[in-house]
């Protein structure tokens, strides 16, 4: 896959994970401090600033309590 490719891909999971954070009425703060992060910190992840990783993915479907392949798909 390229890398513009693989940067689109992660736009949409990245705008997905707001997207549900978004409908359960999470904020970026509630969020961020359950997953033991700085505000500025998440803030990175969700604007794509810092790279998601696959554990911290996995970290914010559980703290949604959603599946995470709820981010991965079309």
């Amino acid at each position: 896959m390229e890398k513009e490719n693989i940067e689109a891909e992660t736009t949409k999971v990245l705008k997905r994970i707001v997207k549900k954070r978004q409908e359960l009425g999470v904020s970026q703060k509630d969020l961020s401090l359950q997953l033991h992060l700085s505000f500025n910190g998440y803030f990175k992840v969700e604007k794509g600033y810092t790279s998601l990783s696959v554990s911290r993915l996995l970290e914010i479907a559980e703290v949604l309590n959603v599946n995470p392949c709820l981010f991965l798909e079309d």
